[in-house]
Parts: structure tokens; sequence; C-alpha cells
């Protein structure tokens, strides 16, 4: 079976990263296009060996190319995966779906028409610990889930300019715990969350925080609590723990090894990772070739409406967080809401 023909459109971090696995590590994909307007992405392009289009419109009419991946900024997201449905191509899509509930609306309602595959870029679900956790408590391992916390905090915050044009910190960091949380424990209910600008405090003037607690209520019953921080001293801090009726399962952090060393002062063990490929970049390269999959008739590992669930719980803590309450996933997803 020859490979599927990929174009990129974007080639920021995102767009190289996904460009350098396909190249090195999934033979399934064949990049061959990629389009950018930044006057850098011609260097990016001609170190890739790939053709540049200016426009994202060739790439996506060009009826030898299969499947699209969208690095490109998320306010763009939704114009071009309907143009890409509508053209006939499967979509790879960099989170998150789109900032706009009524944009990612539109987003299926193409993709349902086209017929096409859809899939989003949350990178945890293809990390093999969460994976494994998730395996272990769909065989019952430890019965009825009851509580799930998720610790998840970057080394260092990011450039100001990248924050505002991000989205804030729940759609930008947070939406990667909120589609873990659905994917180990099933849909949220309700979500309540509590925030402040501790790290630098000028964000609370812009409307952000990079400090904060979310409350989750699962549809089954079981409670969630996800704690996020843009900054933590000791490095890249991605831990999970579910606990339940008959236990408690847990993904600690990944090491560089497992040595560690006693003395008078105590027991020590190797740094934190200090960067997120470092954590996940296996889990980055195993999306794509499930994204392959997909093409092939497989399930995408998250689709149309994963994605819409995780913006929708961003949208929710949002407005937690400036409204001080709890905030029902069915108001922000426009359905009627059992009071």
């Amino acid at each position: 079976m020859s490979a599927v023909r990929v174009g990129v459109i974007g080639l920021g971090r995102m767009g190289r990263l996904h460009a350098g696995n396909i190249a090195a590590r999934v033979p399934a994909l064949e990049l061959v296009a990629a389009s950018d307007p930044a006057p850098a992405a011609g260097d990016a392009a001609s170190e890739l060996g790939l053709p540049l289009a200016a426009d994202w419109r060739d790439l996506v009419g060009d009826p030898t190319i299969d499947a699209v991946l969208v690095c490109s900024p998320s306010e763009a997201h939704a114009e071009q995966i309907v143009a890409a449905a509508e053209a006939g191509k499967h979509v790879f899509c960099e989170k998150p779906l789109d900032r706009s509930l009524d944009a990612i609306d539109r987003i299926l309602a193409a993709v349902s028409a086209a017929g096409t595959i859809l899939q989003v870029g949350f990178n945890r679900r293809a990390d093999p610990n969460f994976g494994s956790l998730r395996a272990r408590l769909d065989a019952g391992e430890i019965g009825q889930a009851w509580l799930l916390k998720i610790t998840s905090r970057d080394p260092h915050p990011q450039a100001k300019e990248y924050v505002l044009g991000s989205g804030g910190l729940f759609v930008d960091m947070a939406i990667h715990d909120f589609d873990l949380a659905r994917y180990l424990l099933g849909d949220v209910v309700a979500v309540s969350a509590a925030g402040a600008a501790l790290v630098d405090p000028e964000l609370a003037d812009l409307g952000d925080v990079d400090t904060a607690v979310t409350t989750l209520s699962f549809q089954s019953g079981a409670i969630g609590v996800i704690d996020n921080c843009r900054q933590a001293a000791y490095g890249y801090d991605q831990r999970v723990e579910v606990h339940g009726a008959l236990g408690m399962l847990a993904a600690d952090n990944e090491l560089a090894t497992t040595v560690q060393v006693a003395d008078e002062t105590g027991f020590h063990r190797p740094r934190l990772p200090e960067f997120f490929l470092d954590r996940y970049g296996d889990a980055y390269a195993r999306e794509l070739e499930l994204f392959a999959e997909a093409i092939a008739g497989a399930p995408p590992l998250a689709d149309g409406r994963d994605g819409q669930h995780a913006v929708a719980m961003a949208v929710a803590a949002h407005t937690s967080l400036l409204e001080r309450r709890t905030v029902a996933l069915a108001e922000v997803l426009g359905e009627p809401v059992i009071s």
C-alpha cells in the first residue's frame, strides 16, 4: 500500500515537529508540500526539501494530496479544515480545533458531509503511560473510579506574546488535561475553576491567569481535579492518579534514568524533563502513525467530538473563573440543562 500524501499548513514549531516525525518515523505518511506565508518559512521548507505555497488554498486544492496537517494559528483552523474536507482531504489538526464552538459546529458538519477523517492533536492519548492507565481502568483493576487527579505544570512560562495570542491558560495549556480527563473517565457534565496570575501578575490586567485549579464532575458521578501552573522550578511535571473502589492507579513523571543516589543529605533522583518534547516526543510520532491508521479505517485517536468537548470544557472553566460559579457543559454546548 502506498503512503498517504500529506501537505502541512504552517511551518512553525509544531509544523516542523510533525514534518520531522513523518520523515523519520512514520513511513505510512509522505510529506510532499507545505504552506506558510511567513518569511522564515522558505528556509524551513528548504531544510525539509518541500515545495512551499504562500497560500494554503493552493495546497488544499492540489488533487495529488490526500491529507493535510493543520498547524496554523488557531483562528485559521475552521476555514482551513472546512475547505480541506470539502476538497475530500483528511485532516490532522493541532489543538485547539478552534476557539469558537460555533466554528467547531461548522467543522463537524463539513467533515460529516464529506465523510473524511478528522483527528485532533491530543498527543497525550498516545503516551504509553496514560494508555496503560486507561487500559487498566477499562479492565476494572480498581473497580469504579471515584477520584481523578491531574497535575500539569510547565518548567518555564511562555513568552507573553505567545500567551496573549494563545487564548489563555485554559484553551492553550489546560485543554490537554481536559481531554485526558475525558479519555480516562468519560464525559464531563460540569466544571468549576479558580485561578490567579502568580507567576506573572501583569497577566491579571490582560484577562489571563497562570495558575489554576479546575474541578470536574463526570457523567459517571466521579470527581476530578486538575492543577496547572505555567512555572515549576523543578521541571516539567506531568502526573495522573485515579482512586477507585478497589484501589488506585497512578502514572508518575518519566525520568532520564531510574538511578538515584543516597548520601548524607538524602535521596537524589534525576531532574524532571525541561521541555515537552523530552516528555512526549514518542507520543507525537505515535499520534501520526494512528492518523495514518485512521485513514486506513481505524477510529481516530481523538475525533472532532473530542476536540469540541475539550474546547467546551475550556470555555466553561474560563466562564467559571470570571463568574465564580459552576458551569454545566450543556450550557456551553447549547444543550438543554437539566436542573
